[in-house]
């Protein structure tokens, strides 16, 4: 008796699945798809999901930790800045651009260091090391703090430590990096572009859930280069004993050190900023970074001052074309019509807003290395600005935000933060109803010569 009930129930829920699930005369299929003969939605959702994951989290370098944070804080901390790299991943890559600019400006400003005989010549990884908080400063009469590549040229030019006799062997022996894990996010992004040329080539659709996982691909890619020699996961970090005293050192130092420090004792030399964590969050009254003063770590949210470089366009161009990336499913075909259009006004939306971010910063940019007053008196041969102390003008028009950035940068913050999330939504929405095609798997035997 039972089986017949089941032969009925399944020839029943097989032709609503014929009604409902494969309408073909409409050129689409809704609801959940298996795959019989091609793809079905498991696979898309799958493979799709499997490679974000890959792309955000395998790829994070974050700075050292505290001594003797716990792993729950650790793994809370990469665990928001994988949402972070999928909310925004070209933000997390001007990040990584940023800090492989400043590792590449401290081996310039070690060069004029007359090094210990037999000791190796400061290297991008040591600077890498050094600015995601690898060296940590014990000193007689203070709390251990964390010190960066600055404070560390700073303190080896006046001799009150001595040269880190740490070689670049030894730094990138200090990273966790897994072979297998980047060579797994190798082999599933590379197999993925694989896949959409596949596609494109044979005129397959390709759903926007793929196109943006396309662009975490990408993002992924270039953030790898650029964090080629930043050592991952590092744990324990190097620690230097000055020769002197803090008081001492801040007596030496006269009345640049006069100030009383808000991070470490060496922001007179670097303060850290500017700092989503240590300068932004302040002033809207609410914190969640570090508490303890001195620093007991960098924050990795420092904002890359990338400078006007090759680097710098680089990083502009490829947020445009990420950006850009999305208007490739203009014509896509959506569920329904609003959908289409809250596609196409949220990928004009993060385009203009990008942009309008990049303005804003590269203008604020120049005012924190006072590259604006250095091309005037070039320009005017104005030799009073040119008499200004670099330094110190650098140190004051970076210690706060401008009022102006942060009401220009409020409202196109509230826009992209909208324009992203709805992107994020919509791309697993639309997986209810995908065009016929999107259910085709590649053929690769067609690109296989034959008679």
């Amino acid at each position: 008796m039972a089986y017949p009930l089941c032969l009925l129930a399944f020839t029943h829920l097989s032709s609503v699945e014929a009604v409902q699930g494969n309408d073909t005369s409409t050129g689409r299929r809704d609801g959940w798809v298996s795959q019989p003969d091609g793809r079905g939605t498991f696979d898309i959702l799958w493979s799709c999901i499997f490679t974000i994951f890959l792309c955000t989290w395998v790829s994070l370098h974050l700075n050292v930790p505290a001594m003797q944070e716990t792993y729950r804080h650790q793994f809370s901390r990469k665990l928001r800045w994988m949402l972070q790299a999928i909310m925004a991943p070209e933000f997390v890559l001007a990040f990584a651009t940023g800090q492989k600019v400043e590792a590449n400006r401290s081996v310039e400003e070690f060069k004029d260091l007359d090094l210990p005989a037999g000791s190796e010549k400061w290297s991008v990884r040591h600077g890498f090391y050094a600015n995601m908080g690898g060296f940590v400063l014990q000193p007689s009469d203070w709390t251990a703090f964390p010190i960066n590549s600055k404070q560390l040229h700073w303190l080896l030019q006046r001799g009150h430590v001595d040269y880190p006799a740490l070689t670049a062997k030894e730094v990138w022996d200090k990273s966790k990096a897994d072979g297998f894990q980047k060579s797994l996010t190798c082999l599933q992004t590379g197999w993925f572009i694989i896949q959409i040329i596949g596609r494109a080539i044979q005129h397959l659709p390709i759903t926007t859930l793929e196109i943006t996982t396309l662009s975490f691909v990408l993002c992924t890619l270039v953030m790898f280069t650029q964090w080629a020699n930043k050592p991952l996961d590092v744990e324990s970090p190097t620690i230097l004993t000055p020769n002197k005293s803090i008081a001492q050192i801040l007596v030496d130092a006269g009345s640049a050190a006069s100030q009383p420090y808000r991070q470490t004792p060496l922001d007179f030399i670097d303060d850290q900023s500017p700092s989503w964590l240590t300068e932004v969050q302040p002033h809207l009254q609410f914190r969640t970074g570090p508490r303890m003063r001195p620093l007991p770590r960098l924050t990795n949210d420092r904002f890359p001052v990338i400078g006007a470089g090759p680097d710098a366009v680089f990083l502009f161009l490829f947020t445009m074309g990420y950006c850009g990336l999305h208007f490739v499913a203009w014509d896509f075909s959506f569920p329904t019509p609003l959908e289409r259009d809250l596609w196409r006004s949220a990928s004009i939306a993060i385009g203009a807003c990008a942009f309008t971010f990049w303005c804003c910063e590269t203008y604020q940019d120049g005012h924190r290395l006072g590259r604006w007053e250095r091309w005037y008196a070039k320009l005017f041969h104005n030799d009073k600005d040119g008499r200004i102390n670099t330094m110190e003008k650098e140190r004051r028009n970076r210690r706060f935000i401008p009022v102006w950035e942060v009401i220009v940068m409020t409202p196109v913050t509230v826009v992209y933060t909208i324009a992203r999330t709805y992107i994020v939504i919509e791309v697993f929405l639309s997986q209810r109803s995908l065009p016929v095609g999107a259910f085709q798997s590649v053929q690769w035997s067609e690109f296989v010569p034959h008679f």
